[in-house]
């Protein structure tokens, strides 16, 4: 039963991380590449928490911390930079 909700769950997450990808290549202003890019990390951070759960290997919630922090951090400083420079759409 596990392995059914596991594989539900990474086909679901596989599905957002296109549908993300597909949303950050279309978008039309810095704010909208920005809002897509953190959301494609969080996913990918999702991933990463549930292979390294069912595989039982902590280097993947390592590397899903990591990456939380990072995505964090540009996010934080794209938003600042964003509201310094008051980019147009493209």
């Amino acid at each position: 039963m596990h392995d059914v909700v596991f594989y539900v769950a990474l086909v679901w997450l596989m599905g957002l991380l296109g549908v993300l990808v597909v949303v950050s290549a279309r978008a039309r202003s810095t704010l909208d590449v920005v809002l897509a890019l953190d959301t494609l990390a969080l996913v990918f951070v999702a991933v990463l928490g549930l292979f390294g759960a069912w595989r039982g290997v902590t280097g993947y919630l390592d590397a899903a911390l990591v990456l939380a922090l990072v995505s964090y951090v540009q996010t934080v400083a794209a938003t600042r930079h964003h509201a310094v420079h008051k980019e147009e759409p493209r």
